[in-house]
């Protein structure tokens, strides 16, 4: 396997996990003037993004099809949820999903078959 096809297929991996690792730092928010078990609830409300993005994960691991339009689909959920209205909210928040997709989209592609000419 060539260098390009191992970075073409590990780095849409890479990044989601990154990227779910740097939307649970949000999460931490949660515990701030709550009790315990209130904190808790809100953690496991404020993780839901990351269980979305660990499930396209899950998917696009095994069908970078699947997963490339997972989080196509996803960037566009996010872009409505969380940042519509600012342009840097929405880079932030559903950029990466986009860039992931694309991604996997591109690992998806097959191979070109070999020309034999005779």
């Amino acid at each position: 396997m060539s260098t390009r096809s191992m970075l073409l297929r590990w780095s849409p991996r890479l990044l989601a996990i990154l990227y779910a690792l740097f939307l649970s730092l949000f999460t931490f928010d949660s515990w701030e003037g709550a009790g315990f078990w209130e904190g808790l609830v809100g953690f496991l409300v404020h993780l839901l993004p990351v269980y979305f993005v660990l499930f396209a994960l899950v998917v696009g691991w095994r069908w970078p099809r699947a997963g490339g339009a997972a989080f196509l689909l996803l960037a566009a959920g996010f872009s409505l949820a969380f940042g519509w209205a600012e342009a840097a909210v929405l880079g932030m928040m559903a950029g990466p999903l986009v860039i992931i997709g694309l991604l996997f989209l591109l690992n998806w592609r097959p191979a070109p078959r070999p020309r034999f000419e005779a």
